[in-house]
């Protein structure tokens, strides 16, 4: 007789832990047209047991919960209630908190409060990236001991429908300007217009001459040297949803890093001189061809792709510089400088923009 009172006292202890209001929402079309895909809901809750407690009589509460779970309930509800549509625009539905509460008023009614914090995330081929978050509130008053769950279920349904309802007006504003929304990259070259100056000649101004070798011979082993190089600078900026890259490229002699023996002015040596310069101007081309269909879906990586292919380009630059000298024996060897002004030209031809 002992055992069967403490069976039924456990069985009694049990019921009472395992007793709670169970949701269940019902998915509203929303009135807007949804340019969004919600394919994640993560409950990010350090509390995640329940959403809530509420008064089933004067003095008790429950707790509230979904009957099929947090994530399940809620990424059916937003999925069912957007427009069932493939859109580019792919987001994880971050709970940040989410929670019921209750208290009793003076008067014997009940006053409660829903507050639902949730993050927005971008998922992508490669990453998944904040975008925003909002915080939606409200709060109700009843009288009767058990509120129905059918109004605690309408409830909920409003701040979800809120909540999408939030992100489609915030990505209206921002979708066009917020990087890791962009739709592709455009790359605008921009013309090359420097000027010449005491110490530095521009390829797309003119050919050089010897006035343009004023540096103090550095090796007399050869007849002369020209220091030439091609550089770039980029600037970025998100325009109507696409990362806009404005590449400037130049392509250069240094006057004060370049010399030559008295014994070496003749148009020969100067020829070959100004095929390294060609080299050099080539080589841009090269980069740019290399880098105008780049694609990239932030910023920062874009301008590391760039920066790369520069560094890329730069190695090869020195590669065809120095090729170029052993096999036209530094222009000592003539057809070896007849063939490779030929294939500069072609290559050039084939580069140009």
């Amino acid at each position: 007789m002992r055992i069967i009172k403490i069976l039924c006292l456990l069985l009694v202890l049990v019921v009472e832990v395992y007793s709670q209001k169970l949701l269940t929402l019902s998915p509203e079309k929303v009135s807007f047209s949804p340019s969004f895909t919600i394919v994640n809901v993560t409950d990010a809750r350090s509390q995640r047991e329940n959403i809530g407690q509420a008064f089933i009589s004067a003095s008790q509460k429950e707790p509230i919960n979904f009957k099929v779970g947090t994530e399940i309930a809620i990424k059916k509800f937003l999925t069912q209630s957007l427009v069932n549509r493939e859109t580019p625009l792919l987001l994880r539905y971050r709970i940040l908190d989410f929670k019921i509460t209750e208290s009793k008023l003076p008067n014997g009614n009940f006053t409660g409060q829903i507050q639902l914090k949730v993050a927005y995330d971008r998922i992508g081929k490669k990453d998944t990236i904040f975008l925003t978050e909002t915080t939606i509130s409200t709060s109700f008053i009843r009288s009767d001991p058990q509120m129905s769950t059918t109004k605690y279920e309408s409830i909920l349904n409003s701040i979800f429908i809120k909540s999408l309802e939030y992100f489609d007006k915030w990505l209206t504003l921002n979708g066009s300007k917020h990087e890791a929304l962009i739709k592709g990259v455009k790359i605008i070259f921009m013309p090359e217009n420097e000027v010449n100056d005491n110490d530095t000649i521009y390829y797309h101004t003119r050919k050089i001459n010897w006035d343009d070798f004023r540096g103090k011979p550095t090796n007399t082993r050869y007849g002369a040297a020209i220091f030439a190089n091609f550089a770039y600078t980029a600037s970025f900026q998100v325009i109507d949803g696409y990362i806009v890259a404005k590449v400037s490229t130049k392509t250069y002699m240094v006057r004060g890093m370049s010399w030559a023996l008295p014994t070496s002015l003749n148009d020969y040596a100067l020829a070959h001189e100004q095929l390294h310069f060609d080299i050099a101007k080539l080589v841009t081309e090269r980069f740019k061809k290399k880098i105008a269909s780049m694609q990239a879906d932030l910023v920062i990586d874009l301008n590391s792709m760039i920066q790369y292919e520069y560094l890329e380009s730069y190695r090869e630059m020195n590669q065809l510089q120095k090729q170029y000298d052993l096999d036209s024996n530094h222009s000592l060897y003539r057809q070896g400088q007849v063939d490779w002004e030929i294939k500069v030209k072609k290559w050039l031809n084939e580069n140009s923009r």
